[in-house]
C-alpha cells in the first residue's frame, strides 16, 4: 500500500502544484480569467502522455523484457527532441491556438505560451522519472518531482507578487526549471548508442499511445462545444477540471505499478485491486473536499459543477478495475486486440463529444468509454485469465504446462 501511495503522491504533486498555481495567480493579479488557461492548454496534456509513455515506460519495459540497456537513454534522447518540436508548433501558432476556443488571444497569449513551454519541460521530467521508477527509486523520483515543482510555484508566486510586468516573472519561472532539468539530464545521464528503432516502444504501449491521441482530439473539440455553452459552464467545467485532474494524474500510479510488476514478474493482482480501490477512495474524497473549498471563491453554478463532478467520481470508480487487466493484456497476451479495444472505444467517445449538443459533452463521452472498457476487459478477464499463485495467467497458455507436465510424468 505504501508504494502505490509513494508514486501516488508524487504523481499528484506533479499535478497539483501548477493547478495551484493557476489559482492563487489568478488571485494575486485579481483575474479569475487567469485559471481558464487551465482548460485552454488541457488538450496538449495528453501530448506530454503519450510521450510519457512512448519514449518513458516503453523504453523501460523494454529493458525489462530484452534486457536492452540501450533503451531507455536513447528514449530519453529522441523523446527531448521531439518534444521541443511538438510543443513549439502551438507555440508558433498561438493566437490561432487560443481563437479556436473562442478566447481572446491578447489577454491570454503570455499564460498560454508560458503554459505550453511548462508542459514541455514537465514532459522531459517525466522521461526521467519514469526511470526511476522501473528502478525501485519511488523516493528519488518523488524529490525531483517536489523540487521542480516547489521551484515553479515559489519562484512564480514570488515574482508575480514583486514584479508589475507578468511576462518578465513567467519567463524568469521558465528560465530556472529549464536550468533544473538540464542539471537533472546531467546528474542522470549514462552513455547510450543512438538509433531509431522503437517497434518494442509501440507494442508495449500502443493501446495507451492510442487512446491519449483521442484524448487529445476529444478535449480539442470537447472544450471547445463546452466553452461555447456559456460563461457559467466554462467556470464550472474549468473548477471541476482544477479539482479532479491531479486526483486522475495520481491514478496513473496504478497503470504504473502495473506495468513496472507485469514486466518484472511480480505482479500480485488480487493485492493491487484492493491496494487500487482504497487509494482511489481517498482520491475521490480529496476532489471532493477541493471542489468544496473553492466553488465559493469562484462563484460557479454548484448545480452545473455537481453534475460535472458526478461525472469524474463515476469515472474514477470504473477506471482501477480495467486499468490492470488492460496492462496485463497489452504486455502478456495481445497488444492487437488491446489497441483495436481501445480505438474502438475512443472513436465511440470522440463521436459523443464532438456531435452531442450538450456543454457535458465530454463527460457524457468519458463516461461511456469507461462503461465500454470495464465491460470489456470484464468479460476478456474471465474469458482469456484465471488467477493462479495471486497473479493472472492465460487460459490457454497455462493449461499447455499443465498437459507437458502430466505427459513428462
Amino acid at each position: 500500500m505504501k508504494r502505490i501511495f509513494r508514486i501516488g503522491s508524487g504523481l499528484f504533486i506533479f499535478s497539483i502544484v501548477p493547478i495551484a498555481s493557476w489559482l492563487l495567480l489568478a488571485i494575486i493579479l485579481k483575474d479569475s480569467r487567469i485559471s481558464n488557461v487551465f482548460s485552454i492548454t488541457y488538450a496538449m496534456q495528453f501530448v506530454w502522455a503519450i510521450f510519457k509513455h512512448f519514449f518513458g515506460s516503453a523504453a523501460n519495459i523494454d529493458k525489462e523484457k530484452t534486457q536492452n540497456q540501450n533503451a531507455v537513454w536513447n528514449s530519453i534522447f529522441w523523446g527531448t527532441i521531439f518534444s521541443f518540436i511538438v510543443f513549439s508548433i502551438p507555440c508558433i501558432f498561438v493566437d490561432n491556438y487560443i481563437s479556436f476556443f473562442g478566447q481572446d488571444p491578447e489577454f491570454y497569449r503570455i499564460y498560454v505560451l508560458y503554459s505550453l513551454v511548462l508542459l514541455c519541460l514537465q514532459t522531459l521530467l517525466a522521461l526521467i522519472v519514469e526511470k526511476m521508477y522501473f528502478e525501485d527509486c519511488e523516493k528519488k523520483a518523488n524529490l525531483h518531482l517536489f523540487l521542480f515543482n516547489i521551484i515553479n510555484f515559489v519562484v512564480l508566486i514570488s515574482l508575480s507578487l514583486i514584479i508589475k510586468t507578468t511576462w518578465i516573472a513567467l519567463l524568469i519561472t521558465i528560465i530556472i526549471l529549464f536550468i533544473y532539468i538540464i542539471v537533472l539530464y546531467s546528474i542522470e545521464f549514462e552513455k547510450f548508442k543512438i538509433n531509431f528503432s522503437f517497434f518494442h516502444n509501440f507494442k508495449y504501449e500502443s493501446a495507451n499511445i492510442a487512446s491519449n491521441t483521442f484524448m487529445m482530439l476529444i478535449y480539442l473539440f470537447g472544450f471547445q462545444n463546452a466553452f461555447s455553452a456559456g460563461p457559467e459552464y466554462l467556470l464550472a467545467l474549468n473548477l471541476v477540471s482544477l479539482c479532479t485532474d491531479a486526483q486522475w494524474d495520481s491514478l496513473g500510479a496504478i497503470d504504473t505499478i502495473a506495468k513496472i510488476d507485469i514486466s518484472k514478474k511480480r505482479l500480485q493482482y488480487k493485492k493491487l485491486i484492493k491496494e487500487s480501490y482504497l487509494f482511489t477512495c481517498c482520491v475521490i474524497i480529496s476532489s471532493a473536499i477541493m471542489l468544496f473549498s473553492f466553488f465559493s471563491i469562484y462563484s460557479v453554478d454548484l448545480k452545473i459543477a455537481i453534475i460535472y463532478f458526478i461525472f469524474q467520481v463515476i469515472d474514477m470508480l470504473l477506471t482501477p478495475y480495467f486499468t490492470i487487466i488492460k496492462c496485463y493484456t497489452q504486455l502478456e497476451y495481445s497488444p492487437l486486440i488491446n489497441t483495436i479495444l481501445n480505438l474502438f472505444v475512443k472513436i465511440i467517445r470522440i463521436s459523443l463529444a464532438i456531435f452531442i449538443l450538450s456543454p457535458y459533452c465530454t463527460e457524457i463521452g468519458q463516461l461511456t468509454e469507461s462503461v465500454l472498457m470495464f465491460l470489456s476487459y470484464t468479460i476478456i478477464r474471465f474469458a482469456i485469465y484465471r488467477i493462479k499463485e495471486n497473479t493472472l495467467v492465460v487460459k490457454s497458455k497455462d493449461n499447455n504446462i499443465d498437459d507437458k507436465k502430466i505427459n513428462i510424468k
